[in-house]
């Protein structure tokens, strides 16, 4: 990462800083002006945001992920319950059928 500005193709975009770095900021950008340099903001703003979005796009997939795993968790809840028996009768019946009695044998 170099000092001094290179040309190439940007985009504006705006932030808003702490008050005493925008002064420093615009203070030493005078000063490299006086040397017929400008200095290299640009690429500066732009690796921090690069690092700053490669980690709140980490996070972001892991919560999309969480998010798609607590809905699948959800259907398959709401599977399982559709396929319950209804009938809660039949079973007991069932249970206690008079056959499986051993006084008849």
């Amino acid at each position: 990462m170099g000092i001094f500005k290179d040309e190439y193709e940007t985009k504006r975009v705006i932030f808003n800083i702490n008050m005493d770095i925008a002064e420093r900021l615009e203070k030493a950008k005078k000063d490299a002006r006086r040397f017929g340099k400008k200095l290299d903001i640009d690429e500066t703003v732009s690796s921090a945001v690069e690092k700053f979005l490669k980690r709140a796009e980490k996070k972001l997939a892991e919560m999309q992920l969480n998010e798609k795993k607590k809905r699948k968790k959800n259907s398959d809840q709401i599977l399982a319950k559709e396929n319950e028996p209804e009938d809660e009768d039949s079973s007991d019946i069932e249970n206690n059928s008079p056959i499986e009695d051993e006084s008849f044998n």
